[in-house]
């Protein structure tokens, strides 16, 4: 009989960036983070990325520590060392649907900060003194969104905008926003954290991987959910402030596609900032009977919502479809128009997959209220 094959493992931790709490390291991943010993960080990262459970045992010897299987099996129970998961169709399936790509990991971001001269301790005292500049910001740029504020930009509002550069603004917009979260958890004493690119139902989205958040205080969980809105819309005061001195009408024509972002954010009912500012409020004051009146409402918009974003997915799966059987029947228009019936067929897809999330996690939240609401009565 053929002996089963030796599971490969993975090391996590290799490569981390690393935050020192005391006699405690906090190991931050792309994914995730980690509270360990100064001990078990060390061994961690003088650890082999992957590889079978013999390299690792080699690797703990060679490290001079007695009794490396004792050693090798606490590291799996506490997942500084896991199973490698196999590359499969279901995993596949799930990197397509949701894409986990790095941009900016908190690493270079350390460096930069360094270069700059800024230490991280002095981060919390920097984004609170943001806050006004950011609300000059955001008042701004929401007037010149509504169509008055070109009003205190003459010069600009009489330019020509370019579309290249509108967009680079606003993916720099984008980057300074997920910075903002970087910054504020690193304010927070949970470190600098990895920005990173995937899609959200049929949106292309920034994320900063905030794991850890749940431990902290509301007003820390309140900073971080909004460090995003700060950074940027003091951004957006700079470019509104640029835009009236030079008369640069890309800045502000920026402006507003920055400001139709920010409020499509702020919208609770997607799984963006709003969607978590709202929920990290409630996780907190949950036990409090008119917040649990308000989440009912809140539940109720949300599946209300879910059901209409199902039937929009629903409306453009018609519409690629008969694309598709138009590119059935005259093959050349593939070369003209074939891109978009591959790219909403994937965005479609998503979608779908997204919207079916959505209602069981409204499920699941249905299920918790009103268990929670018998409990406290």
């Amino acid at each position: 009989m053929a002996e089963a094959a030796s599971p490969t493992y993975e090391n996590p931790l290799r490569g981390a960036y690393s935050v020192r709490k005391g006699e405690q390291v906090l190991a931050i991943t792309d994914t995730s983070c980690y509270n360990l010993p100064e001990a078990t960080a060390w061994l961690a990262e003088n650890l082999p990325a992957a590889g079978e459970k013999k390299t690792y045992l080699a690797a703990l010897a060679g490290l001079g520590l007695n009794d490396p299987e004792k050693i090798f099996n606490k590291l799996l129970a506490i997942e500084a060392l896991r199973v490698k998961e196999a590359h499969s169709w279901k995993s596949g399936l799930k990197a397509l649907v949701s894409p986990k790509i790095r941009l900016l990991p908190a690493q270079v971001q350390d460096k930069a900060l360094l270069f700059l001269g800024i230490k991280t301790s002095g981060l919390n005292r920097a984004m609170k003194l943001l806050i006004w500049p950011a609300l000059m910001g955001i008042a701004w740029g929401a007037w010149l969104l509504a169509g008055g504020g070109y009003k205190l930009l003459p010069a600009a509002a009489a330019g020509h905008a370019n579309g290249l550069a509108i967009l680079l603004i606003t993916f720099a917009a984008s980057l300074v926003h997920e910075l903002g979260h970087s910054f504020a958890a690193a304010s927070s004493g949970i470190g600098l954290r990895p920005i990173g690119f995937s899609v959200y139902l049929i949106y292309p989205v920034f994320y900063t991987n905030v794991s850890g958040i749940d431990k902290l205080g509301l007003k820390e969980k309140v900073l971080i959910d909004t460090g995003g809105f700060i950074l940027q819309s003091a951004f957006v005061l700079l470019l509104l402030g640029f835009a009236a001195v030079s008369g640069n009408a890309s800045a502000a024509e920026a402006v507003r596609w920055i400001m139709g972002i920010v409020l499509f954010n702020l919208n609770p009912l997607f799984r963006t900032d709003g969607y978590w500012l709202y929920k990290d409020t409630y996780s907190e004051l949950k036990h409090n009977r008119l917040m649990r009146a308000v989440h009912y409402v809140y539940l109720t918009a949300f599946m209300l919502f879910s059901a209409y974003f199902l039937w929009f997915v629903f409306i453009r799966l018609g519409r690629i479809w008969g694309e598709a059987i138009l590119m059935l029947k005259t093959p050349s228009y593939f070369f003209s128009g074939g891109y978009r019936i591959v790219l909403g067929a994937y965005f479609i897809f998503v979608g779908l997959s997204g919207g079916v999330r959505r209602f069981q996690e409204g499920r699941d939240e249905w299920r918790e209220l009103i268990g929670l609401s018998k409990s406290v009565k």
